[in-house]
C-alpha cells in the first residue's frame, strides 16, 4: 500500500545518493512504482494488452507481473511529461529488463530492502549496500529473487532470463 511505496522511496532515494544518481527521481519512482499494484489479474492484461506490451504464458499465469510494465504505459497518460528514465524504471521493476538504467536498478533494489521486508536474505542485501558497486547489489538481489522463484516453483518469466544473463551471469571463457 501507501506505507510500502513511501519506505521504497525513501529507500530508492538514499540508494541514488549513495551511488551517484538523482534521489528525487527515484523518489518519484519509489512514490509511484506500484500504480498498478491492487488492479485485478482480469484488468491487467486487458490494460497490458490495449497498450500493446507483450503478454507471455507466464504473464497469463501470474498477472501480477504485469503491474510493473502496466503501470509505467499508463502513467505516462496520467502525468503528461514525466521523465521516460521514471516511467522505465517503474516498468522494469517486477522481472526487470535486459537493459536497465542506475535508476532501474536503484528502484528494484529499494523495492527489495526497503525496511518492511522481512524474508531471509533482506539483511545481507541491506549490509551490502555503500560496500559493493551497485551493478553487484542488484546482481545479488536479483539472484535472491530467481531463487525464490525458483525455491516456490514457479515459473521464470522469460525476461528474467535475459535479465539473469545480462546482469547476474558472470561468463568465464
Amino acid at each position: 500500500g501507501a506505507e510500502h511505496s513511501e519506505r521504497v522511496a525513501d529507500a530508492a532515494a538514499s540508494l541514488a545518493a549513495r551511488y551517484g544518481g538523482d534521489p528525487d527521481q527515484a523518489r518519484l519512482a519509489g512514490i509511484l512504482h506500484d500504480w498498478h499494484r491492487e488492479t485485478d489479474p482480469a484488468t491487467l492484461v486487458a490494460r497490458a494488452r490495449e497498450a500493446g506490451i507483450e503478454i507471455t504464458d507466464v504473464d497469463e499465469a501470474v498477472p501480477h507481473l504485469l503491474h510493473g510494465p502496466v503501470a509505467a504505459a499508463d502513467l505516462a497518460g496520467v502525468f503528461p511529461g514525466i521523465d521516460e528514465t521514471v516511467l522505465a524504471a517503474i516498468g522494469a521493476h517486477t522481472y526487470g529488463t535486459p537493459r536497465m538504467s542506475m535508476l532501474a536498478k536503484v528502484l528494484y533494489i529499494a523495492d527489495m530492502i526497503e525496511p518492511g521486508r522481512t524474508y531471509g536474505r533482506v539483511a545481507e542485501l541491506r549490509r551490502l549496500v555503500g560496500g559493493v558497486a551497485l551493478d553487484e547489489l542488484f546482481a545479488r538481489a536479483y539472484s535472491v529473487a530467481v531463487r525464490h522463484v525458483i525455491s516456490k516453483r514457479r515459473p521464470l518469466h522469460p525476461i528474467t532470463v535475459a535479465v539473469y544473463n545480462a546482469h547476474v551471469a558472470q561468463v568465464r571463457a
